[in-house]
C-alpha cells in the first residue's frame, strides 16, 4: 500500500492591496507633514510680507499684513515711505533676511485667546553690519482638507515714527520746512508746529536729509524702525539741527548794511557808531573813509532759539593827516577793532538782526 502523501502547512499570503494602501497612507502622512513644515507653515505669510517690502509693493504688504493705520495717527501723517523706491530703499536690508519661526509669548496687544499663534522673527543685517531682529505675530486661522494648515499674519499697526530734530525755533511752522526721505519730501512738523510723524513698516531703515536756508542736519540720518509696537504707540527720530554757513553770510551783510550809515560819514567819530578815531592833527575831510571788515560771530542756543553772544568787527580808517607842527601831509591807516551785541530772530528760511549799539 502507498503511503499518503504529508500535508504541506499553508501560509497564508501578504495581502497586497494591505500593503500599498499601508504605504500610501504612511506616505500621504510624510507629504502631508513636509508641505506644513516647509509650505503651509508658520513662516510663509511673513516671508510674503518681507518680499514685498523688498520689491516696494506697499500695497501687498497692506494686504499680507493686514496693516492698518491708528484712529490715533495725525492726519498729516507722512506716508512716503509706504510704497515704491522710498519703501524698497528702507527695505534694502532685508535682501538677505532669515525668517524663522520661534519659542516666544505673543505681546499682549497682538494676543487672541480663540486662535493658534505664533511669533516669527524676521532676522537682518543693518548698515553697521549689527544683527537685528523684528519679531511679528502669525494666526493659524483655518486648516483645508483637514490637514493643511493656513496662516496669516496677525493685523499688524502701522508704525508711527515721530521726526525729534534738536533745534527747531518756535516760529519754525511759517516756513513749512521739508526734509528728504530716499529723495521724497516729506514735512518736518507737523500742525501748529508740532512734530512731523511718518508711518512706516515694520522692519525698516530711515535715513533722512534736511537742509533748510539757515538750519540743517550736516549730515544723513538714520534711524531703525525694528519693534513692531501696539497700534498707537510712536518711536522718537531724534537728530541733531546747526546752523548753516549762510548765517553768518546773511548776519555780515546785515550788518554792514547797518553799519553804511557809519561808514558813510566822513568823520572821525561818526555819529552813533561803535568805533571812533582821535588824532591831534588835521585831517583833510574829504580824505576820510570807513569801511568794515569780515565779522566774527559767536553763538548760544537758548532751549531752540539760536542767540548771538557777540559779534567782533574791525573797522578800517582811511585819511591823510596834517601835521599841525611842520604841516607836512601823510597818509593815515587805522583800525579798530570794536564788539556788537545784537537779537537774532532765526526761521529756517528768515533770518533779521537788531544791532543793539544802536
Amino acid at each position: 500500500m502507498s503511503k499518503p502523501c504529508a500535508k504541506r502547512p499553508v501560509y497564508q499570503r501578504p495581502n497586497f492591496w494591505g500593503l500599498v494602501a499601508a504605504g500610501l497612507l504612511v506616505l500621504a502622512a510624510t507629504v502631508i507633514t513636509v508641505l506644513n513644515a516647509t509650505v503651509y507653515n508658520a513662516e510663509a505669510p511673513v516671508k510674503d510680507y518681507v518680499a514685498a517690502l523688498k520689491a516696494g509693493e506697499g500695497d501687498t504688504a497692506m494686504a499680507v499684513s493686514a496693516g492698518y493705520l491708528s484712529d490715533e495717527a495725525p492726519e498729516t501723517i507722512s506716508t512716503v515711505l509706504l510704497d515704491g523706491e522710498a519703501l524698497a530703499a528702507s527695505a534694502a536690508p532685508l535682501k538677505d533676511a532669515e525668517i524663522v519661526a520661534v519659542d516666544a509669548a505673543v505681546p499682549e496687544s497682538f494676543r487672541d485667546e480663540d486662535l493658534t499663534q505664533q511669533v516669527v522673527e524676521i532676522r537682518y543685517r543693518d548698515a553697521e553690519d549689527q544683527t537685528r531682529a523684528t519679531g511679528v505675530v502669525v494666526d493659524k486661522t483655518a486648516t483645508s482638507w483637514l490637514f493643511f494648515d493656513h496662516w496669516e499674519m496677525h493685523p499688524t499697526p502701522l508704525q508711527q515714527v515721530e521726526l525729534a530734530p534738536s533745534r527747531m525755533p518756535e516760529d519754525a511752522k511759517a516756513d513749512e520746512p521739508v526734509a528728504h526721505i530716499y529723495e521724497q519730501v516729506t514735512p518736518l512738523l507737523g500742525e501748529d508746529g508740532e512734530r512731523g510723524v511718518l508711518a512706516a513698516f515694520a522692519p525698516s531703515i530711515i535715513e533722512l536729509e534736511y537742509h533748510g536756508t539757515y538750519l540743517e542736519a550736516a549730515e544723513t540720518q538714520s534711524h531703525a524702525v525694528t519693534d513692531v509696537l501696539a497700534a498707537g504707540a510712536t518711536t522718537e527720530f531724534g537728530f541733531q539741527v546747526e546752523l548753516t554757513p549762510a548765517v553768518d553770510e546773511a548776519i555780515n551783510r546785515e550788518v554792514q548794511q547797518q553799519l553804511e550809515r557809519c561808514t558813510g560819514q566822513t568823520v572821525l567819530k561818526p555819529a552813533g557808531c561803535p568805533f571812533g578815531y582821535e588824532t591831534t592833527n588835521r585831517v583833510v575831510p574829504e580824505t576820510v573813509s570807513w569801511s568794515i571788515g569780515m565779522l566774527e560771530v559767536q553763538y548760544s542756543w537758548d532751549g531752540s532759539e539760536p542767540a548771538i553772544d557777540r559779534i567782533m568787527a574791525t573797522a578800517e580808517l582811511s585819511a591823510q593827516e596834517v601835521d599841525i607842527g611842520s604841516g607836512q601831509q601823510a597818509a593815515t591807516d587805522y583800525e579798530e577793532v570794536f564788539e556788537m551785541s545784537a537779537d537774532l530772530e532765526l526761521t529756517p528760511e528768515n533770518l533779521r538782526v537788531r544791532p543793539e549799539w544802536q
